[in-house]
């Protein structure tokens, strides 16, 4: 078997074996989730910090919440 026959071959196979890309996180900014969690910056924050709601992700000077960790907490 060729070289390239081979890697053509371990290609194929890691292909097979990887699992499907899963769809990237949504973030949402502070105003973002306020809106759409219906609360006020104080409720939040408060929230937040009793844990009854999602963590942010900090980056920088900026937090950023996970679309899908908000949906959730809507649900409950």
């Amino acid at each position: 078997m060729r070289k390239s026959e081979r890697r053509k071959t371990a290609a194929a196979r890691q292909a097979t074996t990887q699992p499907a890309a899963a769809q990237p996180a949504q973030w949402r900014t502070t105003q973002e989730t306020l809106v759409m969690a219906q609360i006020s910056r104080t409720t939040l924050h408060k929230a937040t910090k009793a844990g009854t709601f999602p963590k942010p992700i900090k980056i920088g000077k900026k937090c950023v919440w996970i679309e899908d960790e908000i949906k959730e907490w809507m649900k409950r």
